[in-house]
Order: structure tokens, then sequence, then C-alpha cells
């Protein structure tokens, strides 16, 4: 990929616990620890990286994330269940760079600037998820009212 489009345009996602399609690997640290050093070494331009199981606990299986961290020098993306207390005490630990929130986006058209004035979240309704119709995507109230 980064040979087509250049390292500066590649960023690659890895789950290195996430239990998907009964997919594990009994001491994953080891494997993903190396992967980190290659992509590291290939200059791509960051690592999204799904901490915990996807969409689901952070702490489904043991593993040193700060290890990955340490081995790939580019800009690291922590994603899963981050909010902005977690995500400020890692930024502040120098554990990522940057963090995703998918779901919160999907329920708070207005994401940046409730965190901005500490403002509360809009919950999730898990079953619009995937439904093939705007309900759910389209539908949740700002703060001001509007959808």
């Amino acid at each position: 990929m980064k040979d087509e489009i250049g390292a500066a345009r590649t960023g690659v996602r890895i789950s290195p616990v996430s239990p998907a399609n009964a997919i594990s690997c009994s001491d994953p640290q080891p494997q993903y620890d190396y992967l980190a050093e290659q992509l590291d070494a290939s200059g791509i331009v960051y690592l999204h990286v799904v901490e915990g199981a996807t969409g689901g606990p952070r702490d489904v299986s043991p593993f040193d994330y700060t290890s990955l961290r340490r081995r790939f020098k580019n800009t690291y993306i922590g994603n899963n269940g981050y909010d902005l207390a977690l995500a400020s005490d890692h930024l502040a630990q120098d554990k990522a760079d940057l963090f995703a929130f998918g779901r919160p986006f999907i329920s708070n058209p207005d994401f940046v600037e409730r965190l901005k004035s500490g403002a509360p979240l809009a919950p999730l309704n898990p079953e619009t998820l995937y439904g093939g119709s705007a309900e759910g995507y389209t539908d949740y109230p700002s703060l001001s009212g509007n959808s």
C-alpha cells in the first residue's frame, strides 16, 4: 500500500486482543510488538490500535499497549472506550497522540462542542447501528435541539 500511495498517506489499524471470528493468539504481545517495529520501520504515518475487544471491554485480555507505543514512533491512535478523562490522562502520559471516538460521534452530532463545554453525551442506541436506514445516524439531537 505505501508503495502505491506513499507512507505519509498510509496507516494501519490493528486489534491485538479483539476476539473476532474465533481467531485468537495465546500470547499476542511478541507478535504485535514485532509488527509495531516493522510498521515503524516502514515509515507509515499512523498506527490505529483497538485497545481491548472491539466495541467491548478494554481489559478483555492482558496486553501492554505502551509496548506498542514505544515501538511505533509515528502517530499512535488509541481506540476503544475512550472518554474525555481517559483520553486526557493517556495524552498527558504520552500513551497516544490521538484518540478515536467512533460511537460517541454517532449519537452526538456536536461531540466536540460537548467535550469542550463539559456537556453530557447522549447515549447511543445500539439497536440502530448498521441497520440500513438513517435512523440512529441522522436523528440524534444536538445540544441546541436540532438534529
